[in-house]
């Protein structure tokens, strides 16, 4: 092998391995026969020579003998691996770098390493072997999903001069150049959009700001696509890639055809390919190629009508079509001819040796996809213009019609005032009328609210806010079903033993405080107080009004109630209570019961479980429901009691809260 150019491709290369599946270490030494071993190509593409390698391989090792001469001694080289699985490069039975991880068929990791070269040095001009262990587990998956056949990888040799000074340069020009496009694409997106949301009636702002934003994420996507390491990236694009065509080609069909066409049966056939044949690439294994022929077929079609339509409306001269359709036209053009070039070419490409070729198609492309913008800015600007002469020519109708209605309203006001002080003595001797039935009325409506207002505070301390106005309004409130909410009961523990130590008032005094401080703590945390059953406290969290947050704001406030409890207790020792507190969340019925003296009340299993929550929990403690602790075990610290037997309901998990995180 001689380094006579900077650089030997996978064309050189590729045509001289030897290949054999299987995976054996020993096969990377420089003494092993591989004599009988297969003659391949390494990219092993199979839609190229013919061979369906994806649909039974796997992992297997490619061997590559080459002399070197002086030329490639000493010098500093940088081997360029492209390939969708993972690979271990070994050079005269020494491995050299490792790509991905090569771990059996669920375990292996995959990446693309065409950034990331192998550098090494040849330290005499002798005969070596380079050997690669390449695994693709995923190979026949690839081609039944993505529709890609290449198994193997490409490969390259280059002195790592070469690979800086350009290589790394294209990478850089590449995004620069992709970057900046999706810039200016995503900004004309933008600005149209604002335009067509200020005024919904220019719909062609929103099909081009469409337009734009496909043109965006397509030059997105490639930019994406040319420098990721990851072929799951790579790959996906075969899906994204049509999708964004589609985008495009429903874009600039709907935008055409709201500036120059009314008949909207065309595209209304083109929005329904735009449709189908990305569905047919995404979910049929059958109908891929047809659904990638008629997507290269709709961008075609697209582009004729396109073109036809603006040349008929330069023709015709309608307003604006010269300015906006000659930047249309260059680009339609352009990517019409585009695709005629690659569909008889087989492709879009030019060697180093037609780089004047290279050179004129970029500058036609960019000169193609900046008429765009530039044509739309000038079409903007003169639409203002033309709007704004208009502006003027009706304002100074306005000032016509002006004049002659300032007469006759100088005249209508003479008559008027004429009339003017008759009214003035009628409506001051109507006003102090009014002004005293005024006062009346204010006085007796500010009767009314102050009776109102008591009865609503009446109402409001017997029912929840949202249903006491239920009532109000319709004079009845339905019982209702809530999915999530969260159940507290608490319990003063040996209040009967308790209440031996007080007289009545005193019994009565220090429920009163504790059973105030409760509403308190409650009211914080918008939790509705259900009722008392004795020393018993029944609250819930998450109605009338639904509230995502019900479990943690219920756990907050017990920890409140239990806190002041302990506090009361260190207080008044002889004259306080110890509490039991028990939570379970789930879904309740909840609603007035009787109809005098209203009570809201709430049943369901829910409740009950709650209640068990108490009964089994300890002096001091807060005992949760498993449901409950799902709910808050990110926010509070929890400790498992393990299964306990609870009243009518069996084994039951439960947790008592510590405190917050």
């Amino acid at each position: 092998m001689q380094l006579e150019e900077r650089i030997i491709s996978s064309n050189v290369l590729g045509k001289e391995w030897l290949y054999s599946p299987g995976d054996e270490r020993r096969w990377a030494d420089t003494a092993f026969d591989d004599s009988r071993w297969q003659t391949v190509n390494t990219d092993m593409d199979s839609m190229v020579h013919n061979v369906p390698y994806y649909r039974n391989y796997t992992i297997g090792w490619f061997r590559l003998h080459f002399v070197a001469d002086s030329s490639m001694v000493n010098v500093p080289l940088a081997m360029t691996l492209t390939h969708m699985g993972a690979s271990e490069v070994y050079l005269d039975g020494e491995r050299i770098r490792t790509y991905g991880k090569i771990n059996g068929r669920d375990s292996s990791r995959y990446v693309n390493p065409f950034t990331d070269p192998a550098y090494f040095v040849l330290t005499r001009a002798a005969h070596h072997v380079l050997a690669v262990r390449y695994a693709n587990y995923d190979a026949d998956k690839n081609y039944r999903t993505y529709n890609s056949s290449a198994v193997g990888f490409d490969i390259a040799i280059m002195t790592a001069q070469h690979f800086t000074s350009v290589a790394n340069n294209k990478l850089v020009s590449n995004t620069f150049i992709f970057i900046l496009m999706f810039g200016i694409f995503i900004a004309l997106s933008t600005s149209h959009l604002f335009l067509y949301l200020y005024n919904r009636g220019i719909r062609s702002n929103l099909f081009f700001s469409l337009f734009c934003m496909g043109f965006a994420l397509l030059f997105y996507t490639a930019w994406l696509t040319s420098g990721t390491a990851s072929p799951a990236i790579e790959l996906s694009s075969y899906y994204s890639i049509p999708t964004i065509i589609s985008l495009i080609c429903f874009s600039l069909s709907g935008f055409v055809n709201e500036l120059f066409s009314k008949k909207r049966l065309r595209f209304t056939i083109i929005s329904v390919q735009c449709l189908v044949f990305p569905l047919a690439i995404w979910l049929s294994k059958d109908y891929k190629n047809l659904g990638s022929i008629g997507l290269y077929a709709l961008v075609v079609l697209v582009l004729l009508e396109t073109i036809v339509l603006i040349i008929k409306a330069i023709v015709r001269k309608v307003r604006g079509a010269r300015i906006i359709g000659v930047g249309v036209l260059m680009f339609a053009i352009f990517l019409f001819c585009t695709l005629i070039y690659i569909a008889a070419n087989q492709g879009l490409t030019f060697d180093e040796e037609n780089s004047v070729g290279a050179a004129v198609f970029l500058g036609l492309a960019a000169l193609s996809f900046m008429a765009l913008p530039v044509s739309m800015s000038l079409f903007l600007a003169w639409n203002f213009a033309y709007i704004n002469k208009q502006l003027k020519n009706n304002l100074q109708q306005v000032k016509e019609l002006s004049d002659k209605t300032i007469a006759q309203e100088l005249e209508r006001t003479r008559l008027i005032e004429s009339r003017k002080e008759e009214l003035e003595h009628e409506v001051t001797t109507r006003t102090a009328e009014v002004v005293a039935q005024k006062q009346q009325l204010e006085r007796r409506n500010d009767e009314l609210k102050t009776e109102k207002q008591r009865s609503d505070d009446l109402l409001l301390n017997i029912l929840p806010g949202e249903i006491a106005e239920e009532l109000k309004q319709t004079g009845h409130s339905d019982a209702r079903l809530f999915n999530n909410v969260s159940v507290m009961f608490t319990d003063f523990v040996n209040f009967t033993q308790a209440g031996e130590r007080m007289s009545p008032q005193e019994l009565v005094d220090e429920l009163h405080v504790c059973f105030r401080t409760f509403d308190e703590i409650i009211s914080k945390y918008g939790i509705e107080k259900i009722k008392t059953i004795g020393d018993a406290y029944l609250a819930v969290s998450g109605l009338p009004l639904p509230d995502p947050d019900h479990a943690a704001k219920v756990t907050k406030a017990a920890l409140e109630i239990l806190a002041f409890m302990k506090a009361r207790r260190e207080m008044m020792p002889q004259n306080s209570f110890r509490i039991r507190i028990g939570i379970h969340s789930g879904s309740v019925v909840a609603g007035i019961v009787g109809i005098k003296k209203f009570a809201y009340d709430i049943w369901g299993d829910t409740v009950n479980t709650a209640a068990r929550m108490e009964s089994s929990s300890e002096p001091g403690r807060i005992n949760v429901s498993e449901a409950t602790y799902v709910l808050i075990r990110e926010r509070f610290r929890c400790t498992h009691r393990g299964m306990i037997n609870a009243r009518n309901k069996g084994e039951m998990n439960m947790y008592f809260v510590e405190g917050e995180k």
